[in-house]
């Protein structure tokens, strides 16, 4: 019989070396303590959990042997451990790190074959990623990285990368350098809760961006200037600091970029706002659909009219606005009423 901390090791290469394994594409490992220990494999998916220093174990017992895993999702891991290069198979394509606060990524002498890399809410003790250690990336996303200061590369240019979300990293303290040469197919940019990236000079965004999301700061909302011009994008997700705005008017004169490729803009989480200003929106000549949610003040829309290209308007969980269309007040009616469709909480009103 295997006793104490022996079981789990032996356990790992057991199920490791078995022949059922070798054709898993999916590795899924939860650390929760509270969870039920089991192991199970379903087709080429294999899940473990509730078993103690699971993460490690899983590491030791050489799981790189696994040449068809494609992806590894780690859990609730609150053991220290190490993942390097070699610590993983030639053939994963996706590692998706979940609030394990503890496991350190390596970077040093490191190269990663991976194309996904997910970590969110993990990694305390990454301050600086550096993209030269994963030349294939195609997706980065990053939330809640407590102490992440930096994303940095270096040449040549990295031009796998195509998208990039990095939220709620308070630290961080600017852009990557130079992304409009080293970043030339980054078409997604999500960056979010960051303040300090709007203190930096004016973002060196790639010339092939096409969607955007900021906010989450008031910081970053209140002027867009740090973006620059942008003249291939064609979406923008504006997100606002939710209750703890103080934002009563938006978006404020001069703020926006030139965005003259932009069709649609969101507006998100604005719970102060009050007054939504039409001549500021004028200047996106090509904007056809503006999507308002969860605005729940807002009641006024000051200037001439929302934009002529205008296709559609959508507003979701915003009462006060909401009824005005829906009773076509003249105040607002005379502001909205060249635009072909109107959705007021998903039904169609005009």
């Amino acid at each position: 019989m295997l006793q104490g901390d022996m079981v789990n090791p032996v356990l790992m290469r057991i199920v490791f070396s078995s022949s059922n394994v070798s054709k898993v594409r999916k590795l899924e490992i939860e650390d929760l303590e509270t969870s039920d220990k089991e192991m199970r494999l379903d087709g080429d998916r294999l899940s473990i959990s509730g078993f103690e220093c699971l993460v490690e174990c899983a590491f030791k017992a050489r799981i790189h042997h696994l040449t068809s895993l494609q992806q590894i999702h780690i859990s609730y891991c609150s053991s220290v451990v190490s993942l390097g290069s070699n610590c993983l198979p030639k053939s994963l394509q996706m590692l998706k790190i979940d609030r394990c606060r503890q496991i350190e990524l390596l970077q040093q002498q490191q190269k990663y074959d991976l194309v996904d890399l997910q970590i969110e809410y993990s990694c305390d003790s990454l301050t600086s990623l550096s993209l030269d250690a994963f030349p294939n990336l195609e997706n980065l996303r990053i939330i809640g990285c407590s102490n992440l200061e930096s994303v940095s590369m270096s040449e040549p240019p990295h031009a796998a990368l195509q998208h990039l979300s990095i939220d709620r990293c308070s630290k961080l303290e600017a852009l990557p350098r130079d992304m409009n040469t080293l970043l030339p197919n980054l078409e997604s940019l999500d960056i979010r809760g960051s303040p300090n990236i709007c203190r930096s000079p004016e973002a060196d965004l790639p010339p092939n961006l096409k969607h955007l999301g900021v906010g989450n700061c008031e910081e970053q909302v209140r002027g867009l200037s740090w973006m620059g011009n942008l003249d291939n994008l064609t979406y923008l997700m504006i997100v606002g600091d939710g209750r703890e705005s103080r934002i009563k008017s938006y978006p404020e004169v001069g703020s926006l970029p030139h965005l003259p490729s932009l069709i649609t803009l969101e507006l998100w989480f604005f719970n102060n706002l009050e007054t939504l200003e039409c001549n500021e929106l004028l200047r996106l000549t090509s904007l056809q659909h503006l999507h308002i949610v969860r605005c729940d003040k807002l009641k006024n829309m000051e200037g001439e009219k929302l934009p002529p290209s205008l296709l559609l308007l959508q507003l979701d969980d915003c009462h006060s606005l909401g009824e005005d269309c829906k009773s076509k007040h003249q105040q607002i009616w005379s502001k909205i009423s060249h635009i072909p469709t109107i959705k007021v909480d998903d039904r169609q009103i005009y």
